[in-house]
């Protein structure tokens, strides 16, 4: 699997890569209520706003996530109470047999 994982990253870095280099003009960009601009590439630009939806994307699925992850945690509690139940049931059993 790691192999796997090594090829696919490699295609995608020569695709990013390919990617830049065939898109090197530059343009322009302004944020409207900033009176700044600035000249980027269109490569630059691009993978700027991938970047962008990749870290949003994450940000939205984390939270999506937080319910199960809260029942996760409660469920591990809850097994962890019952295993130390279940020792102390089997202590007080083996004491008893004394």
């Amino acid at each position: 699997m790691r192999f796997v994982n090594t090829i696919i990253a490699v295609i995608v870095a020569l695709v990013v890569v390919l990617f830049a280099v065939s898109n090197r003009a530059e343009v322009e960009i302004t944020l409207w209520p900033l009176p700044f601009q600035v000249t980027l590439g269109v490569y630059a630009v691009v993978l700027l706003a991938v970047l962008v939806g990749f870290i949003a994307g994450m940000i939205a699925t984390w939270l999506a996530a937080g319910s199960v992850r809260r029942e996760r945690r409660r469920l591990r509690n809850e097994v962890r109470d019952l295993e130390q139940s279940l020792g102390r049931a089997r202590m007080t059993a083996k004491a008893g047999e004394d």
